[in-house]
């Protein structure tokens, strides 16, 4: 039985609607040329013990099986929704563009509690979502959670979300506008975002689960220019390259990365120009993002 016969077998044992309540979930996966993994990453996601009320998968672009992959489980798996496009670029834009797009299919469906989101080559346990969710709830005001595969930084916050496994509260979704900001931060954004609107934001650290391909930082000049778009101050910025020069325990990053990531901040500070319009424009944030980097500075530095 070949991997996508196994994947429509489960399938057709899930039902379209999630009775859970305050454990109900969608997923929004985005793939492109992920033929190789897609179907693990599936598996492992409608083998949760709490599976998912409905999936949104976005096809952006794909040349490989990944389409045909799909059309064999769309059509005997109902709540399984694709939508494809036609790109071929890789720039910043893409990751919050088809977010936006799975969003926006997610208002015509059934509403749920929850959005899980995941790339294409990750591979979750079995009880990863019920994990996430049970935490989230006991703890009370979470609004983005994740799980760990080992990264533990995100932008200068330590043990914050990061990647696929994301869980984000529909409540707060929703009240941020439904849509993420198309630009350099936007996914620090979220965070950000959250607990300046009082919710808190969590990385459980004890709940693992598996990336399929190895990761690479390949853009952290581009990191640098996200920090300057979400108003990081310049002496956070200065210092914390200091201080991971100094500490490399734990860092994944190389100091030939930390200098490019200062570079990147640095050239959009001294010339903003080069990236008008990829700048996230909201005031307010910045000046709690200052104020939360300053306050994270006084304790790294005691």
């Amino acid at each position: 039985m070949s991997e996508t016969e196994k994947l429509q077998s489960v399938f057709q044992n899930l039902s379209s609607e999630s009775s859970l309540g305050e454990r109900s979930y969608w997923c929004c996966l985005f793939t492109r040329d992920g033929a190789e993994t897609l179907a693990i990453t599936l598996s492992s996601i409608v083998h949760q013990s709490i599976p998912p009320s409905f999936i949104i998968v976005i096809d952006d672009g794909s040349t490989d099986r990944t389409p045909q992959i799909l059309r064999e489980i769309r059509y005997t798996f109902p709540i399984l929704f694709i939508i494809k496009t036609d790109s071929k670029t890789r720039d910043l834009r893409r990751a919050p563009r088809l977010l936006n797009l799975g969003l926006a299919e997610s208002e015509r469906k059934p509403e749920t509690s929850f959005m899980m989101i995941s790339g294409d080559d990750a591979d979750f346990p079995a009880d990863y979502s019920e994990k996430i969710m049970s935490r989230m709830i006991t703890e009370g005001g979470v609004a983005v959670a994740s799980g760990d595969w080992g990264m533990t930084t995100t932008m200068g916050l330590e043990r914050q979300p990061h990647g696929g496994g994301r869980f984000v509260r529909s409540d707060f979704m929703k009240k941020i506008g439904n849509e993420y900001p198309v630009g350099y931060g936007w996914e620090t954004w979220l965070i950000f975002k959250a607990m300046e609107s009082g919710y808190k934001t969590r990385n459980y650290p004890d709940i693992k689960y598996r990336h399929l391909r190895p990761f690479r930082p390949t853009n952290v000049y581009g990191w640098g220019r996200a920090m300057y778009s979400l108003g990081y101050p310049f002496y956070f910025v200065f210092l914390r390259f200091i201080r991971n020069l100094l500490v490399r325990k734990g860092q994944m990053m190389t100091p030939r990365a930390d200098f490019s990531m200062l570079a990147g901040y640095f050239a959009s500070l001294l010339n903003p120009g080069e990236i008008r319009g990829l700048v996230i424009q909201d005031r307010l944030l910045k000046r709690f993002v200052k104020r939360t980097c300053t306050s994270r500075l006084v304790e790294l530095l005691i």
